[in-house]
């Protein structure tokens, strides 16, 4: 019994050893760069780097252990295999990832939601340890601030108290430590939220909320009591929750800095002289004032400031203390704005010595600074196309650039769907310029942190159009995937960008089929051989387009159940021109074409049918009637000659009805062959 026992393990261990596939084997296939295959109607890379995964931490497991529906015994696997499980061997960390907030958004598959793979990779993960593994604790910022930042599409789409987070913290004391010191032990994102239970700060198990917070920052700050003794009531701790303020009341998450201030002067002794009328400088030849009113000061938003917190180059010892003053540095006190300035285009153009570049006070102005919500303000919301105009229009500063496509975009917007509602209907909450570019961040269309890069367009526009976009991530113009991305159309590629006309305007309905054309060049063409599309194409506007047909933001894949053309919607969809329509009427071949042979034969061999009886009838009786035409003439001729006979006898041709007949035959043929001709040569 133990022999047989013994036979039998030893056979089974064989044939295991037999059918496993080695990690040799799956390369065979995935180490081609041109591997590709169709998932969801997209087109995904399965290209594995052999050089990155063999000094991966995965490097000693066998492809088999991640995908175990790969383990076959006869090639090729499934075609589509099921997403890697990471909990099976990380389990603990696979359970508190799930209970976290992007675990919870990853299962209801909420749009921008992070898998594992998105933060550590997919073949080539390295350890966090490696200072190029994008978990390690110089680049954790950087992974969050991919989501995390100004622009992104995360803090467009979800409704997320703290925003421009990799802005903020790149320039308070933690960022400063990691990136300008390069101390690894400083706080990091993960230090204080977790590395994958991440929790919202409203939940009591949240490091970073109210309850935890102390001992979330006592990780680091370990004397935290002694060292705010003298502060909270001359007592070591809080002797009931909420008696005292946490952490965070009184250091800004993400923005803890320390703010200096050196008063060396009273305003006092700077308006002696600058409230005086003659006070001026001359620049270039040209008298510049310097007259700064109380009226002014009074009326701006930095009333309460002394002015050598602006001005803080000012030298009390001179005589003239203001003559070593510069150009004011608006970061003293707003740091976040200033580094998002700096890293816009405008900012970069002005470290680089471009004085046509707009500078903070040629917006917001200098001693007249007033709040964005103050309407008499030029950063008032209706006021911020024509500020970004006086240098984006004809003849402006901006026209000297040459990177920019067109010089005319105050015309342009004010013209479109935006600056209409806007400017003549005066209707605050219509897009405006910042609200597509950002305020301070603005950055070139080929920037992927930009908000007008190809990627994020959607993400921005969802910010008004939210229930447009719910859709638009739905349908097949919209992935994930960046490969695929680069190539689908986002919305300014059917709604242009400044240009933006209403979609119930003839332009538009024009515009429509000229707009998928660019990318469906085949459809297009097959559309305008039908009867929808040549009477499109002579302007009866009524006609079915193709947003008619396929929708215009959920546009699916035909094999969707969802889909407007699938089979169980298309006759609803044809029944909203056709209201008798049936299953049967929607056998009708919307793009068939009588040039391919191989997908519509019939048809194909019709119109060759039909041409060459149509040339061959012509023919014939042109051949004939050219022959015909000398005996005719002759005819003609002798017929002048000819004396009429009284007592011949003469016989009708044909009557009146008969004539009439032949009137209209001919009258209706012509109107046929005229009308027919329109719809053939439409195009034309």
């Amino acid at each position: 019994m133990i022999r047989i026992l013994i036979f039998t393990f030893v056979f089974a261990l064989q044939g295991a050893l037999l059918i496993a596939q080695d990690n040799e084997s799956c390369l065979d296939c995935h180490s081609d760069p041109d591997l590709e295959a169709e998932r969801g109607g997209r087109i995904v890379s399965l290209y594995v780097n052999e050089a990155k995964f063999t000094i991966s931490v995965h490097a000693d497991i066998s492809c088999i252990d991640c995908h175990e529906d790969a383990d076959v015994e006869d090639f090729p696997h499934p075609e589509q295999l099921n997403p890697v499980y990471c909990g099976n061997c990380h389990d603990d960390i696979q359970l508190n990832f799930d209970s976290g907030i992007h675990g919870r958004a990853l299962k209801r598959k909420a749009i921008y939601a992070p898998d594992c793979a998105e933060c550590h990779g997919t073949h080539e993960i390295l350890p966090s340890s490696n200072p190029e593994s994008p978990v390690h604790k110089m680049q954790v910022p950087y992974l969050c601030g991919k989501c995390h930042r100004e622009g992104a599409p995360v803090a467009r789409v979800y409704n997320i108290t703290e925003h421009n987070i990799l802005e903020n913290y790149s320039l308070d004391i933690h960022g400063q430590g990691l990136f300008e010191k390069g101390l690894i032990v400083t706080a990091g994102c993960t230090d204080c939220h977790g590395s994958h239970q991440i929790l919202p700060s409203t939940y009591k198990k949240s490091t970073v909320s109210r309850i935890n917070m102390a001992e979330t920052c006592m990780q680091c700050h370990a004397r935290i009591e002694q060292v705010h003794n003298q502060v909270i009531r001359g007592e070591l701790w809080e002797k009931e929750p909420g008696a005292i303020p946490v952490c965070s009341d009184c250091h800004i998450p993400h923005r803890m800095r320390k703010e200096t201030l050196t008063v060396t002067m009273s305003d006092r002794s700077c308006q002696k002289c600058h409230e005086t009328e003659d006070v001026h400088k001359v620049v270039n030849g040209e008298k510049v004032s310097l007259q700064v009113t109380r009226k002014e000061l009074s009326d701006s938003k930095h009333r309460n400031i002394p002015c050598v917190k602006c001005h803080s180059d000012v030298n009390p010892r001179l005589k003239r203390p203001c003559t070593p003053a510069g150009r004011v540095d608006c970061s003293n006190c707003h740091a976040k704005y200033s580094q998002e300035y700096y890293t816009s285009v405008h900012g970069q153009k002005y470290l680089k010595g471009n004085d046509n570049v707009p500078y903070c006070v040629d917006c917001h102005g200098d001693h007249k600074v007033k709040s964005h919500l103050d309407e008499t303000s030029p950063t008032f919301r209706s006021s911020i196309p024509q500020l970004c105009g006086n240098c984006h229009q004809e003849g402006g500063k901006a026209t000297l650039a040459d990177s920019l496509i067109s010089h005319s975009k105050l015309t342009d917007y004010s013209t479109s769907v935006h600056g209409i509602g806007l400017i003549r209907k005066g209707l605050l909450p219509s897009a405006i310029c910042t609200d597509c570019h950002n305020s301070h961040m603005i950055l070139s269309k080929d920037d992927d942190r930009s908000s007008i890069y190809h990627k994020n367009i959607p993400a921005t526009c969802s910010t008004c159009h939210r229930g447009i976009f719910t859709e638009f991530i739905k349908s097949v113009h919209f992935s994930t995937d960046e490969a695929k991305e680069a190539k689908l159309p986002t919305c300014s590629e059917c709604h242009s960008s400044h240009t933006i006309s209403p979609v119930h305007q003839d332009r538009f309905a024009y515009e429509v089929t000229e707009q998928c054309g660019a990318c469906h060049s085949d459809l297009s063409e097959t559309y305008s051989e039908t009867m929808h599309g040549k009477a499109y194409t002579l302007g009866y506007l009524r006609a079915a387009k193709c947003s008619d047909c396929h929708g215009a933001h959920d546009i699916r894949s035909v094999n969707d159940p969802d889909s407007k053309v699938g089979p169980h919607n298309v006759v609803a969809t044809c029944q909203k021109c056709h209201a008798n329509a049936n299953e049967r009427f929607t056998g009708y071949l919307t793009h068939a074409t009588h040039h391919d042979k191989v997908k519509y034969p019939i048809l194909y061999y019709t119109y060759w049918f039909m041409t060459s009886l149509l040339i061959g009838v012509f023919s014939f009786f042109g051949i004939h009637t050219l022959l015909w035409l000398p005996r005719s003439i002759r005819h003609m001729r002798s017929r002048k000659k000819h004396v009429i006979d009284e007592d011949a006898q003469y016989i009708l041709r044909f009557t009146l009805t008969q004539r009439l007949t032949h009137m209209f035959v001919i009258f209706s043929f012509i109107l046929l062959a005229l009308t027919g001709m329109m719809l053939k040569f439409s195009h034309m």
